[in-house]
């Protein structure tokens, strides 16, 4: 009952910062009634709530596309040039503009999580109970503050430092990215020594798992700081990759204590039958209510429109990463090894998302089931039939009593798309529809449901061993033994082919024998093939070619958009080219977004 209270008062919080959701909104609002530290801080109960609070705020940075499209960037996902996908798609061709709405998302959401993390950091202190329990706000407080800031950083450079709630600091100068950083960096330290490492209580706990943040998910965060910190724009170098090797070894050395680990089965990864798994470094919880600011409204993103199921297509894959991609339980779980077609909750056909058939396909129609609709969906495919007998092209028949539709058309692409599809988001269903909580398999029945409870993984367990084996081969450690086996590690579930490793010259690689320089390329190479398509990741594949400054790269062949080549049978040999265009040439600013338009209107000061 107590912990429904604080879930209600937290929600009646959250409530109050709703109107805080952008710098812009701060420099609009009204001092009057305005939520303070001094007003709102009295009891531990009212430390909880503020916790809650945040995470409302936490939530609706990922509950749906529209913040995380600025990683679409990266070279491994791009868009739907048409349809309803102009945003996504103008954020993969590097040529935004400040009124795009997953760049204003993006910005709106997180400043609204630094908001009520301010509240929390300036007021905490007043309440007059257990240092043990205002620590653990405070912890919350600056984790995801620095989070916050660390995704913002990396998506539009210099951005204003907000520290406190007064109105009258908001209308401020962007900082240095460096000066952004040093912030981000202090936060982290601070929620290091203030986090616990496990919770024992709710809301703070459940499903055996902490939802709150840890401080090994702190010192995680701050490795992969600090390696973002030693690659562009920063440049900081070796040193800086030697404090996040040790920031990410001391996790590893003490997960006797936390006991993470790597999912044997890299199909229970993203699974619904595994959502709150011990594989989660950091994660963001949400339920399954139906609720737009609980609820994780990506169970349609990956299904392409085409397939009339329901799908949203806002993710494809790009074709070259794709194509690049090591074989093996990871990839067949990342991506539709088949495209399937349904018809309600029936599977009527498969094919390559390449395929171009040589004849036509018809397949049946599924009939209604209940007399009255059966009765209207007769009366419907028989006045189609008519209407269609004197067309050259039929798209309905009827064949021994049975009614059928063309699915496929002769020298056509059976997937109009014509990309890879990802699966990471997408779930099967039963025969009525109803969502499954299993590994999904690509050639059931998929559920068409909008929204469900998945958590969200921001830092999973492989993703620490990486940036340690990456770290300390950059670093320049004598011993890179460790580092090798945490590679191996990673390898051995994903892929049929463990010890040898593709470098990005196209040479292949023993483990055993790499150099230094070749096991940091190969770890980085891992680490993109590890959050292929996972946009929710805290750090993307967008993410990581930033830090290696090979945008640009992208960008380049992009524009160039050479055909690839998909497969081949026989003599046919079968290509596909990107379906976005990027054009224009290559200049720095295009790595960033801009700042909204609407923030850029009230703060003079957010021009680029």
């Amino acid at each position: 009952m107590k912990t429904k209270k604080l879930l209600y008062i937290g929600c009646l919080m959250a409530a109050s910062l709703v109107t805080f959701s952008s710098c812009g909104d701060f420099l609009d609002e009204d001092p009057k009634g305005q939520l303070t530290p001094e007003k709102f801080f009295l009891t531990e109960d009212d430390l909880t709530a503020s916790v809650n609070a945040l995470y409302e705020r936490i939530n609706q940075t990922q509950s749906w596309t529209n913040p995380m499209y600025p990683q679409w960037q990266g070279d491994d996902i791009t868009a739907n040039p048409g349809s309803n996908k102009q945003a996504c798609a103008a954020l993969d061709a590097f040529a935004s503009e400040g009124a795009n709405k997953g760049v204003t998302d993006a910005w709106n959401l997180h400043y609204s999580v630094i908001k009520a993390a301010n509240l929390i950091v300036n007021g905490a202190g007043n309440v007059n109970g257990s240092q043990e329990k205002k620590n653990v706000a405070f912890g919350n407080a600056h984790y995801w503050r620095a989070y916050s800031y660390f995704y913002l950083v990396r998506v539009f450079g210099k951005i204003p430092i907000i520290t406190n709630t007064d109105i009258n600091q908001l209308d401020a100068q962007p900082a240095e990215i460096a000066e952004v950083y040093e912030m981000i960096v202090k936060d982290l330290k601070d929620a290091i020594n203030e986090l616990p490492t496990k919770y024992d209580y709710e809301p703070a706990r459940l499903f055996d798992v902490d939802v709150w943040v840890t401080k090994q998910a702190a010192q995680s965060t701050l490795a992969a700081v600090y390696m973002s910190m030693a690659g562009y724009p920063l440049n900081k170098g070796t040193e800086y990759y030697k404090l996040a090797a040790e920031q990410a070894k001391d996790v590893i050395d003490n997960n006797h204590t936390y006991g993470f680990i790597l999912n044997p089965d890299w199909k229970d990864v993203y699974s619904m039958g595994n959502n709150y798994n011990k594989e989660t470094l950091l994660g963001i919880n949400n339920d399954a209510k139906g609720w737009w600011d609980h609820d994780s409204q990506l169970s349609s993103c990956c299904r392409f429109e085409s397939l009339g199921d329901g799908g949203w297509g806002d993710a494809w894959g790009e074709i070259a990463f794709w194509k690049r991609y090591p074989e093996g339980p990871r990839k067949n779980a990342i991506y539709a090894k088949r495209i399937t077609f349904q018809d309600g909750t029936v599977i009527t056909a498969d094919c390559n998302w390449w395929d171009i058939p040589t004849e036509d396909l018809w397949v049946p129609i599924t009939m209604k089931t209940d007399a009255k609709e059966l009765e209207k969906q007769i009366k419907g495919l028989d006045e189609k039939i008519e209407k269609e007998k004197d067309s050259e092209k039929k798209t309905v028949r009827k064949v021994n009593g049975k009614y059928e539709k063309l699915l496929f058309e002769k020298g056509k692409k059976c997937v109009k798309e014509y990309h890879p599809m990802f699966t990471i988001f997408t779930v099967n269903c039963d025969e009525k529809g109803g969502m499954l909580r299993q590994p999904y398999d690509c050639m059931k029945p998929n559920y068409s449901g909008m929204v469900n409870d998945r958590r969200h993984n921001l830092i999973r367990y492989s993703e620490v061993l990486l940036w340690y084996a990456e770290s300390a081969a950059r670093a320049g450690l004598s011993d890179l033994t460790e580092a090798k086996k945490c590679l191996k590690l990673v390898r051995s579930r994903a892929v049929t082919d463990v010890e040898n490793v593709t470098l990005g010259d196209g040479t292949t690689v023993k483990i055993d024998n790499m150099s230094a320089a070749q096991l940091a390329e190969a770890c980085y190479i891992e680490h993109g093939w590890e959050v292929a398509g996972n946009w929710v990741s805290m750090v993307t594949r967008r993410s990581d070619e930033l830090r290696m400054d090979e945008l640009k790269k992208n960008f380049e062949y992009r524009v160039t958009n050479a055909p690839v080549v998909i497969s081949k049978k026989g003599d046919k040999e079968y290509t596909a080219q990107e379906s976005v265009t990027v054009t224009g040439p290559w200049s720095e600013d295009r790595i960033y977004c801009p700042y909204p338009t609407t923030d850029g209107e009230k703060n003079p000061n957010l021009k680029k």
